[in-house]
């Protein structure tokens, strides 16, 4: 795992001085499974494999709480209470917070505690890739048929848009959303397209976001996979638009809203 640090990120052409990067390799020591996605809080990390969930807690770096049932979990997203868990066939599963207990010689089975996430506005697929979310306002996920963005409190409401490319998404806590998208070659021989997509209000339906960064187009090389996606909030130049980090398949690309301005850090071999 790779930390790159730094505050607001100053793409000015004279000045720039790119934010120090170092990194510390966290080894789980788990085999006989698919590790899909980790997320951490200030006491766990959830680890999504495709045979279920471990938690592992932080001071003792040692799991104490699982869920192992007929089916894995291909995300995990927690907010303060809650733990969200997208599955292949069955939709948004979640459990409180408040469930996990258990210790490091007796981890706790969780599955007693595991629940359906149900909206009444429903979901594009129960084949959930990925969710993510802010807080207890909003959650956000892609599946194989599109995107969804739930606004939760003080009333529901759910926007969506179709799609089968969508693949890792991120929100804000403004409710400006991005996701990840891969198409098929436009030109026999290509490799599939990538992009990463930018909608700047939840609360309605889309079919075009506001914004595309397109692979071979501006910013984002031609023939790269998008493999992951962060966002840190008001760390542009102005200090007020957003600063998006891409993990590619060449580099990981550090993109200024504001100005379009990129870095790309490549591993060095």
């Amino acid at each position: 795992m790779i930390v790159i640090n730094g505050g607001t990120f100053n793409f000015i052409e004279d000045g720039y001085t790119p934010p120090s990067a170092s990194g510390t390799i966290y080894d789980f020591e788990y085999t006989g499974f698919t590790l899909n996605q980790i997320w951490k809080d200030d006491d766990y990390v959830y680890v999504a494999h495709d045979s279920g969930l471990e938690v592992i807690e932080i001071d003792s770096e040692e799991k104490i709480a699982y869920i192992e049932p007929s089916f894995g979990f291909n995300s995990v997203w927690a907010s303060d209470s809650m733990v969200f868990l997208g599955t292949s066939n069955y939709g948004i599963k979640y459990f409180y917070k408040t469930c996990i207990s258990g210790t490091v010689s007796s981890p706790s089975d969780l599955i007693t505690c595991l629940t359906d996430y149900v909206s009444s506005f429903g979901i594009s697929s129960q084949n959930v890739r990925y969710i993510h979310g802010y807080g207890d306002d909003y959650l956000m996920c892609c599946t194989s048929s599109g995107v969804d963005v739930y606004y939760r409190k003080p009333t529901m409401y759910r926007s969506t848009t179709t799609t089968s490319g969508a693949r890792k998404c991120f929100v804000t806590s403004t409710g400006k959303f991005y996701y990840t998208s891969v198409s098929g070659a436009t030109i026999s021989g290509e490799s599939d397209l990538w992009s990463l997509n930018r909608v700047d209000k939840p609360l309605w339906d889309w079919t075009v976001p506001d914004y595309v960064y397109e692979a071979g187009r501006n910013i984002l090389s031609a023939g790269i996979e998008i493999n992951d996606i962060f966002i840190t909030e008001n760390t542009s130049d102005n200090g007020i638009d957003n600063t998006i980090f891409l993990a590619t398949s060449s580099g990981v690309y550090i993109i200024s809203e504001e100005t379009n301005q990129y870095v790309i850090y490549y591993v060095k071999e």
